[in-house]
């Protein structure tokens, strides 16, 4: 099973398109009605710190939906798992 973020397409989510890219296994698809796509087979690990993002933008970062399970989306770090 596939782990989907769908990320809203405005300047302050940048720096998670950005790293999403910089990820080993991990597509980023082109926005598509207003969201980024990233996918990743088994696992998607975000760090808020790596990232310098505030509160604000890290506590919405999922606000766009997502596929998966969420393992921790804790105050400096995300991880969300395939269900399968």
């Amino acid at each position: 099973m596939t782990v989907l973020i769908f990320i809203p397409d405005i300047p302050e989510f940048v720096p998670l398109v950005t790293a999403a890219r910089a990820l080993r296994d991990s597509t980023v698809r082109a926005p598509e009605n207003g969201y980024w796509i990233i996918e990743a087979d088994r696992v998607l690990r975000f760090s808020r710190k790596a990232m310098k993002l505030g509160p604000a933008i890290w506590n919405s970062a999922l606000s766009g939906g997502f596929v998966g399970r969420i393992v921790d989306y804790g105050r400096d770090e995300i991880v969300i798992e395939s269900e399968a």
